[in-house]
């Protein structure tokens, strides 16, 4: 994905309507707590769109849908790099870390298990992004990478937001049923719930220490955000295989580095930044708030350009799969703290 800021395309009317869909889901957000402003931007959006498309087909606002869809995914991926502050990291119990590798591992497994043929993949990468890291962020990270459609981001988006609410939901309360504590919960919270909304809900009743290692679990498997956007990259384009110096581990390690999308560069940059300089809350929590500003618009223009007859389409073979892969990570977890028990 280019980064562009030369030759934006405008219009006056998309720009209105996006600013709509952004601001009616926050003010419906708390009507329909655990679902997130994301979710609401992608579906307001899908509503508009589809009852009135006329306008959207237009050059002009096509055009500017477009590069809100492409720029403003770009730029929240780069800005969500200054949320990777490793010192949280620290608080991790080191009993506790493959907990949330499992975690990852797993769902990136099942991703790759389903990726069976073309139309099959990129729904199946996307799934297991959103379940292994980030929820909506990593959808967005991954999906140039992927070559996915407007409605395989939408049904990625949709499935895994409704996961995360009902595990925020039913997590807890099913973790008690089994005997768990507030630091087994906080371990389950953290290392499988989509995103830091989803983990500070669930374990806000927990006390500050159980919430703390939660959102500390929830920071780590961010961090993995970086090697899988690499693995992801690697399986873009095989090597020439009319040469075979192109072919040396060298040249596929340079080739895959100047491949990387500037916006993954950018990540890393950022992810350094705020580990190594010492910004103010008030700076960090401004990057925070227009990442999330950015998302959400990115998320609407999405939305506009989707048509609920291809959501329908391609979530039917999704909803099975999505659920799958979610409960083969809370077994794997599960799993993990049994084990520390014997």
């Amino acid at each position: 994905m280019k980064i562009s800021l030369s030759a934006v395309p405008w219009s006056w009317i998309t720009a209105l309507a996006l600013a709509s869909v952004t601001l009616a889901s926050v003010a419906i957000a708390p009507y329909f707590p655990g679902w997130g402003n994301g979710m609401l931007c992608l579906l307001l959006g899908m509503a508009l769109g589809n009852f009135w498309p006329s306008p959207w087909t237009k050059p002009g606002p096509a055009a500017f849908l477009r590069w809100n869809e492409k720029n403003m995914l770009a730029w929240a991926t780069i800005l969500l790099g200054f949320e990777l502050q490793t010192h949280f990291l620290a608080g991790i119990p080191l009993a506790f870390v493959p907990a949330l590798l499992l975690s990852v591992i797993g769902a990136v497994g099942v991703g790759e298990w389903l990726a069976r043929g073309p139309q099959q993949a990129a729904q199946s990468r996307l799934l297991a992004a959103g379940n292994a890291i980030c929820g909506n962020s990593a959808v967005a990270a991954v999906h140039p990478l992927l070559a996915a459609s407007p409605a395989q981001i939408a049904v990625a988006v949709t499935l895994i937001n409704t996961l995360g609410l009902f595990g925020t939901l039913f997590l807890g309360p099913g973790a008690s049923l089994l005997g768990m504590d507030a630091t087994e919960k906080a371990v389950l919270m953290g290392s499988l719930l989509q995103s830091v909304g989803h983990v500070s809900a669930a374990a806000s009743g927990l006390g500050e220490g159980p919430a703390l290692l939660a959102v500390s679990l929830k920071m780590g498997r961010i961090l993995l955000l970086i090697p899988l956007l690499l693995w992801f990259q690697s399986l873009r384009g095989p090597g020439n295989p009319n040469n075979h110096a192109a072919d040396s581990p060298f040249a596929k390690t340079l080739t895959l580095v100047r491949g990387v999308p500037f916006y993954v560069g950018g990540f890393v940059l950022c992810a350094v930044a705020t580990n190594l300089v010492p910004w103010p809350d008030w700076f960090l929590s401004s990057i925070k708030n227009l990442t999330q500003l950015m998302l959400w618009i990115a998320l609407a223009a999405i939305g506009m350009n989707i048509r609920i007859s291809e959501v329908l389409h391609q979530g039917r073979g999704a909803l099975m799969p999505a659920l799958g892969m979610f409960v083969f990570q809370i077994l794997l977890v599960l799993g993990w703290l049994v084990f520390l028990k014997l």
